[in-house]
């Protein structure tokens, strides 16, 4: 006897299906679910939900606190998400825009995402001017005084924002480091009233940053743009001039995210981003014109 099944049973009675179902929803919780929880959002029984939860942490695509018994996200999925997000269909038309700013601004942009609690370059353009910013892609950046790890601290979930908070007092880099976790637990407050973010020369001396948030259409955040600029030649009252700018790209990298979609605007994908040569520090480089 000939069994016709439809696309939607197929996904209610695939495994495969059910584990990508607890998965994604494990992914999209601001707050992380505890199994009952689980069990209901994905609509499996108890038994069935916790033996698809063993699988996937030993996989290390989520993780069970052995406190709270809660879920989130295991290391595993952040990497193939972040992966995912370098080489997405829409990498090509996320650059054409990053490019277009990074030459009206005669600035470094960045597309930064937190990785394990660090930051973690996903796309970057560097700069055409003589005098540009020189970071490689695998430079570690400290969160707390980065614009970008300010940034996504600020709009992200209070579990990430306590858990940075237990490291103060913070490393200080130049004399405008914030170092203390009262002042900045304030600074993060404002900066999510503010809704952009910026690297005073925090992180390295004579280079400021003014970063703004990445956001789905749920509202929330995944990703910060970056604008990076020297302050020889973009200081940072100047460089304020340009948010909404800034603000605009960044709003049609969201629309685009949200629409999952391959680049429907005419034209082909420019090549992916160069990256930099290595370098164990970041570095203002004066470029010779040919």
């Amino acid at each position: 006897m000939n069994e016709m099944i439809t696309a939607s049973e197929f996904a209610d009675r695939s495994p495969v299906m059910k584990a990508l179902r607890l998965l994604a929803h494990v992914a999209a919780s601001q707050e992380a679910p505890a199994l009952a929880e689980l069990s209901r959002a994905i609509n499996l029984p108890k038994p069935t939900t916790h033996r698809l939860a063993r699988a996937l942490e030993a996989a290390g695509y989520i993780a069970k606190d052995p406190l709270t018994l809660r879920y989130q996200i295991g290391y595993s999925f952040e990497d193939i998400a972040l992966k995912g997000l370098r080489n997405s269909a829409v990498h090509g038309y996320r650059r054409r825009i990053m490019s277009e700013l990074a030459e009206r601004l005669e600035a470094r942009v960045n597309l930064v995402v937190l990785k394990s609690g660090n930051l973690s370059f996903v796309q970057w353009v560097d700069s055409t001017a003589p005098l540009r910013i020189n970071i490689s892609g695998d430079m570690p950046m400290p969160v707390h005084c980065s614009a970008s790890g300010k940034l996504l601290l600020a709009f992200g979930p209070k579990e990430l924002r306590d858990a940075v908070m237990c490291r103060a007092p913070f490393e200080r880099y130049t004399k405008n480091t914030i170092t203390t976790a009262s002042r900045f637990s304030r600074h993060l407050d404002e900066i999510l009233k503010l809704g952009y973010s910026v690297d005073d020369q925090e992180l390295i001396l004579g280079v400021n940053c003014l970063a703004v948030p990445i956001q789905l259409s749920t509202g929330q955040t995944v990703a910060g743009l970056a604008v990076m600029a020297p302050t020889a030649t973009l200081p940072l009252d100047k460089l304020k001039q340009h948010l909404p700018e800034i603000k605009a790209a960044a709003r049609l990298i969201s629309d685009e995210l949200g629409r999952s979609r391959p680049t429907a605007r005419g034209g082909g994908a420019p090549a992916g981003p160069k990256k930099s040569k290595s370098a164990s520090t970041a570095s203002v480089r004066k470029r010779t014109p040919k």
